[in-house]
Parts: C-alpha cells; structure tokens; sequence
C-alpha cells in the first residue's frame, strides 16, 4: 500500500499539524478577504467621507496654472483612482512646496483621507493663492442643471468641476470657488446656510412656495408656525432641510428719489444705506422679481423692507403713476454740477428742508447753501405757492433762465449742486417741443413733435439712467432740449391737443427719435452699430418723399450720384442742411485733435472703435499711430450713412463704427461747412454720416459732399414741416416716419 501522508512512527497523521495548518489557511483566507475588501475600486463618482480621488484633487489645483493633462502626466493616471500620499509628495514637490507643507506622513500606496488632503490644500492656497483668488464659501444648492453643470446657489451661479453625484439640491457645501466655477466641496455636518430676503408666497401641500434670483422655487416645509404669505424672510437650511425662518417686519413706504450702489433716498426719510444684492419684488398681477432700475424715480409709491440699518428687499404693490419727469438741470457748461445754486420767483414760494418750512416773498433770493452747507446734507425742495414760474439766478439776484414750472429739488455733492426739475409731464413737453422745432412751424408738424416727445419722455421714466441724482432725463440734446426757448402759446396748443398720446408697437411705447433734417432717405439703427435687429422695428430705411421709388444707396456709385443732385420731391429739400459740401485736410494739429476724439470715444464704447497696430493685431490705445494718411469708406447702410471708416495711419489702422463717432472725428478735421442757400457755418461735427468724399492728390485735400444734419433715424423734423405745408395731418405724418405704430392716449 503506497503512501498518502506524513505517517507519524506509529503511523498516524500528526493531528496538531494538521489543525494548525487549517489555521494558518483560514487566516489567510479572511487576511485576502480583507486585503480585496480595503483596496476594491471605489465608486469615486460618488461621495465617501473619507477618501477622494485623485481627479477631484486635480481639479482642485486648478487655480495653479498647470493643465489637468500635465497633472495627470505627473500622477501617472490611466483612470480615476483614490488620491494616495505618493500623490501628494509628487504634486508637493511639483510646486516647490514640500518644505512648507506640514502632515503626518504614512506609507506612500495608502489612500489619503479627506481631513488630511483639505489641510494640505488649505496650507498650499495660504502659499500659492497670494490673490486670493480661490474662496471657501458656504453654498446652498437651490438648482442644479446637470447637462450644462451650473448649479443656483443664494449668491448666483456657479459651473462646477465636482462629480455630479456630489451636489444634491438644498443641500448646504462649503465650496473651493475659482473663476466662479466651484473646484472642490466639503461636506460639513450641521453647515447653516442662510437664503436671504426671500419673498414668501406661501404653503401648500406641506411645500413653501418662494421667489428668489428671478426664480421660483419650493421647499419640504410642514408648517412655518404663521401665516408668512407675502412678506420678505431669511431661510436658514441645515442638512437639506429648513430649521428656521426670519420674518422681516419693518416697512417704510414712499417714493424712490435717489439710488445709488450704496444708497437709496426715500421721499420723507432721507438717504438710507442699501443691501448689496437689493432684491425687488412686484406683487401685483403675476409676482415676479425685478431689477432697482425698474421703479420709476418720483413716481412710484413702493414698500421698502428694513432689516438693521439697511433696506434688504424693495416690494413693488402697485404700477408706477407715470404724473411728473424729474429733469437734471445742467450747468452752463453742459455739467451735471454747479459751483451754486440761486432761486428767485414772481410770486411767493416756500422752501423745505428736512422738517422746516420757510416762505419766501416774490422777487425774494434763496441761495442753496444756507441750507446744504456741505455734501451728503439731504437735499432742499423748493414749489411755488399759486403755480409761478420760479427762475434759476445768479448770486446777484440777477434771472439766469426762462421760468420753470413744478418745483426744484437741489442736492449738494463733493463736486457740487445738482439742480432738479420736478414737472408734470404735459408740462414739460410745453417747453420741449418749442426747443426742439422752430415755433413758426405748422401745427401739424409741432403736433407730430409733441407726441414724439411725449413717447420719448415715457420710455426714458422707465430707465432712469439719472438715478443717482434722482432725475430721468437732463435738458439737453443728450435727450430733449428743454425750456431753452421763450414760451409760446402755440407750444401749449399743440401739446394739450393731443394730450396723453403716444406711438406703441406691440404694445410697447416706442422710443421716438428725431433729428432735424435728412438727405432725402431716413435710416435704421445700424447707424449705432446695433445688431439686434428686433430692439427697433418701427425704425425702417425711409424715402423722404412721395415718391417711395427703392433707392439702393448702400452702393459707393449710387450714392455719389443721388448726394452730389437734388431729388426736389423730398419733403425736406427746403433744408439748408439738405446738402452741404467741405474740404479737410490732414494737417498736424487737426489729426492730434481726432487721435484725442477717437480716444475718448473708444473709452466711452470701446467696441465702436476699433484700433489696430502695423502688423494688424487689436490695441487698446491710440498713441504711437503716428501721422494720419488716408480715410477710406468700408460700409454703408442701405438709407445712405456711412457705417464704418476706415483711418489709415503711419503705424496702424483705426475703424470707425457709429454715425457719431464718425462725425465727431471727421468734425476735427474739416473746413466751413457750406450749406445749399450759399451760406457757410463752422461746425465741431459733421451734420451727418450721409457723406462721400474724393481725394486731390496734388493738394492733399478730401472733398466732401452730404447731406441731412443729425442722426438721421425716426422723423425728420424738416420733412415733418414739408408735409405739413403739403396738407398731411400729424397722424400721417407719425405713421410715415414710424411704421407698424398705433397712435393711442396712455393710460
């Protein structure tokens, strides 16, 4: 019998070997167990407490300037895999940061954990982040769009680098912010995030119902103790879940005069300091979120939210009464401040300054600054008592304007005073529409101004683009030239018989433009480089004239053809401004005078001016261009304006965009403008873009022929006047000028 084991002499197995054996080959067993258990690959595109991945890690280290390929290059990355310490000592020493960095060290295939890699980072943002460019920020994640990766939070929005698995809707982070896309998270426990100065719509079926950011959003909320249905709150989250809720309680209620980013002033209780991000919430009709610029200065009656110190929330209850235009009274010098500020009236008035009230007898002086001694001192309110005219003066006493109807408002800054003109709209345009056309004019044409003006007057309540000084518009052509004129009866006429109208478009009242006179052919917006082709559809390329015959004038030939004749059907061809002709010439200080123009113009609008070095590449500045050479023409819109030209310099090149830009250019380098009635005027800008021009060589001299005088877009106030003496009514003359329009009273 053969053998099949170690026989002990008395020919047995030896058992304690045996056991022993069994022993050690199931330890061993459960060690692989073990082993296969600890190093199985994680699923790193979900959260684990206590590891992370290496390619979380790398995207961490995005703010180092070191691409993602070079980190994965340095890791010696096939796929995703657990951040281990070898790691760290590789990207320590790749940014020159080992001697800075402190940790407890293990054995270099061990997988790092959490706590240990956010120390190490935290130390290398303090060494490396000398801009502070990464930010650790609590994050509330109010939305999440997975196919883009952009999540809502309480403070905007954010990309993200993260795993998406990682971010979960209402959950609070602490988020590694860079560029404004979030590299990396902590998970904390307990994290209080706060969602701020929410407006509370209500609950339902155990969900609160907000507005926040524009958005409206729902939460699990069982109860919220008392009825918060329209009211601002503070939402604390904690763990997905809502814990508490802040109600607002004080409100103020007036009209808005003054905003600025630190500060809003409130009719009756003076300058207020502001919440940073100032949320608006209109809660009438369909609730929505608005912007500050949405509330109509001096016209708007509003709630504001106060919180401390500062207003946190703006509630809008009721459409604005669009009643009075608050109007910035420039200086003589064309500025927003005046050295000081001199009031005088026929008839009695009253001045008031926070609580006290003084009257002031006619013919009586009131000087600001007894009163505003110095900035920042509330602002003065000065009415007339039986609805005088009241005057701006001089220090003498001496009138220094025609009268004024409604009252002033006057504030004292660092720079100065800043006048105010508070008047009922109707009112306003009685000293506009004089200002802007002749008064001799025929009513219909003055008819057509007043609504024009009365339409531009409501769009620009709605913008508010002085809403620092708490004004709408100024007085001057940067909108409509007011009370520059003696008044008129006929002014008051034609603005009462047409009381309250204004042109709509799709429901919308259109910005009316105007301008004095064309070339025969009106234009589009193009002539402001605008590219949005919808902003404007009332505004089309227009004849001028009876005859609506298409004239291709964006052609270089066609046009020098139709400006350099007469087309006598044009309804402004009585225009001096009609034609015009004038030279340039390319001399030392007019091209300095330009090089300066296209300087502050490219500041002003950088993308209407284009600047190019010798070797065609962009530059922002216009010095070392050198001497100017030649002007060249490279676009023309289909009404005739040149939209685009070309400056060729020593050194570089500059084009051109916005019939402004060009004019206020071209103005630096021309002679006397001479006009079709054979007379000449010298003029800092050129009438229009509607030009052409030919070059002599020998003289070294441009000549240059046009036509029209202003921006050439809406309606021509001399074609408007050429109608009228031809018999068309306002009306017509509207809906020539403006197409698709509806002529209606507002509301």
């Amino acid at each position: 019998m053969g053998r099949i084991g170690n026989i002990g002499r008395n020919g047995r197995v030896d058992a304690k070997k045996v056991k022993l054996c069994i022993l050690l080959a199931g330890c061993a067993f459960l060690l692989l167990a073990v082993l296969k258990t600890e190093y199985k690959e994680r699923d790193l595109s979900q959260w684990n407490d206590a590891y992370l991945g290496a390619d979380e890690a790398i995207q961490m280290l995005t703010f180092s300037g070191y691409e993602k390929s070079e980190w994965e290059e340095l890791l010696d990355m096939k796929q995703d895999r657990e951040l281990k310490f070898v790691d760290v000592k590789k990207i320590l020493e790749h940014l020159g940061a080992t001697e800075y960095v402190t940790y407890q060290k293990e054995g270099d295939a061990k997988a790092i954990d959490r706590k240990t890699w956010y120390d190490i980072y935290d130390q290398l943002l303090e060494l490396l982040d000398t801009n502070q460019k990464v930010n650790c920020t609590p994050c509330l994640i109010l939305k999440k769009d997975s196919k883009e990766q952009q999540v809502q939070t309480q403070d905007g929005s954010y990309s993200y680098l993260v795993p998406d698995d990682f971010l979960e809707e209402t959950e609070g982070y602490l988020c590694y912010l860079y560029e404004n896309t979030i590299i990396g998270l902590k998970r904390e426990k307990g994290l209080e995030v706060v969602l701020p100065n929410v407006y509370f719509e209500g609950v339902s079926q155990q969900k609160a119902s907000v507005v926040f950011g524009g958005q409206t959003y729902e939460f699990p909320l069982e109860e919220a103790g008392e009825d918060l249905s329209g009211t601002v709150c503070d939402m604390h989250f904690r763990d997905g879940e809502i814990f508490k809720i802040d109600r607002k309680q004080e409100t103020i209620t007036g009209n808005l005069l003054t905003v600025d980013e630190q500060k809003i002033e409130i009719d009756g209780y003076g300058p207020l300091k502001r919440a940073k991000v100032l949320p608006v919430y209109k809660t009438y009709g369909t609730i929505e979120q608005k912007d500050v610029s949405d509330i109509v200065i001096g016209n708007m009656n509003v709630t504001y939210v106060v919180a401390g110190d500062e207003v946190c929330a703006i509630l809008l209850n009721q459409p604005a009464n669009l009643s009075n235009i608050r109007v910035l009274l420039l200086d003589g010098d064309g500025t927003v401040y005046r050295d000081g500020v001199w009031i005088t009236c026929d008839g009695e008035y009253q001045v008031v300054y926070g609580e006290n009230t003084a009257a002031y007898g006619g013919g009586t002086l009131f000087d600001a600054a007894s009163c505003l001694t110095e900035a920042g001192d509330g602002y003065v309110r000065i009415d007339a008592v039986n609805g005088n005219e009241m005057y701006l003066a001089d220090a003498s006493g001496s009138r220094i304007s025609y009268g004024y109807e409604g009252g002033f408002e006057v504030r004292r800054y660092a720079e100065g005073f800043v006048v105010i003109n508070d008047v009922p709209i109707e009112n306003y345009l009685y000293q506009v529409v004089t200002s802007e056309m002749p008064a001799n004019y025929q009513p219909e044409a003055l008819k057509a101004q007043a609504v024009c003006a009365r339409s531009y007057a409501y769009r620009q309540l709605l913008q508010s683009e002085y809403a620092q000084y708490g004004a709408h518009v100024d007085d001057s052509t940067n909108y409509q030239v007011y009370n520059r004129q003696e008044h008129t009866d006929i002014a008051r006429t034609v603005v009462d018989d047409t009381c309250g109208e204004v042109m709509t478009c799709g429901g919308e009242i259109i910005e009316a433009f105007y301008f004095s006179t064309s070339c025969g052919m009106t234009q589009d917006d193009c002539v402001w480089n605008n590219v949005i082709a919808d902003d404007y559809p009332f505004l089309k390329v227009t004849r001028v004239s009876a005859d609506q015959t298409p004239l291709a004038l964006s052609d270089e030939a066609a046009f020098y053809q139709y400006i350099t004749g007469i087309d006598d059907s044009c309804f402004d061809v009585s225009s001096h401004f009609f034609r015009w002709s004038t030279t340039a010439k390319l001399t030392d200080e007019r091209m300095e005078q330009a090089r300066q123009v296209l300087a502050v113009r490219k500041e002003i609008k950088p993308e209407n001016i284009l600047l190019y070095d010798s070797s065609g590449n962009p530059t922002d500045t216009v010095s070392g261009l050198g001497k100017l050479f030649s002007m060249q023409i490279k676009a023309r819109g289909n009404g005739g304006a040149v939209l685009d030209l070309v400056l060729t310099y020593e050194n570089g090149t500059a084009e051109v965009l916005s019939e402004y830009n060009i004019r206020k250019v071209l103005g630096c380098l021309v002679d006397d403008v001479h006009l079709l009635d054979g007379t000449t005027q010298k003029m800092a800008i050129l009438p229009s873009a509607c030009f052409t021009f030919s070059y002599d060589e020998t003289t070294g001299t441009y000549t240059i022929y046009g036509g029209g005088y202003g921006h050439g877009v809406g309606m021509s106030q001399n074609g408007a006047e050429g109608m009228a003496e031809l018999g068309y009514s306002y009306k017509d003359i509207l809906n020539f000028f403006f197409k698709d329009i509806e002529i209606e009273p507002k509301g």
